[in-house]
């Protein structure tokens, strides 16, 4: 069975959400890559058994996450990927108080929370209060790098076993 569902990337500028989705994608990392303009809008696939699960990855310039939380972005979306730069805290703390004032647009769609940029393992800045303060937000929180590889395809295959596990919940 071949389905086909939209995802959206949410995060502030420069934590590498394009990066991420490239990563999944393309299997690749420009160390060059400049900013998103507007929205791009990537298609990568998860095979699940005998569901291939073919992802629309929305992928918004680079904003505050607060200006990414509205109707028309996230309409029709089945999950969702928060993304922070693990070296930069403030990344986690402006998408949580982004998420406490606009639960009513995400709904209970499932979503994965990503400290990108793992790699820099001596820049984690992320304090114990953050991750906890995400954790009872029913996200699901794994640690990746873009720029190595490491986690990005569990990023996307997790994503895609907790969204179809929310289509046979609602069948």
């Amino acid at each position: 069975m071949r389905l086909r569902r939209k995802v959206c990337l949410l995060g502030a500028s420069g934590v590498g959400k394009s990066s991420l989705v490239r990563r999944f994608v393309e299997g690749s990392f420009d160390q060059e890559h400049n900013p998103s303009i507007a929205m791009s809008i990537f298609s990568g696939t998860v095979e699940l058994g005998d569901v291939a699960l073919e992802m629309m990855v929305w992928d918004p310039e680079g904003a505050e996450p607060g200006g990414q939380y509205n109707r028309s972005f996230i309409s029709g979306a089945s999950g969702l990927i928060f993304v922070v730069d693990t070296s930069r805290p403030q990344t986690l703390d402006a998408l949580l108080e982004a998420q406490a004032k606009e639960r009513g647009f995400i709904g209970s769609r499932p979503a994965i929370l990503v400290a990108n940029k793992a790699d820099l393992t001596g820049d984690f800045a992320l304090s114990k209060a953050q991750i906890d303060a995400a954790g009872k937000l029913d996200w699901r929180l794994i640690q990746a790098s873009a720029k190595t590889g490491d986690n990005v395809s569990q990023v996307f295959t997790k994503l895609a076993e907790l969204m179809l596990e929310a289509r046979m919940a609602t069948r």
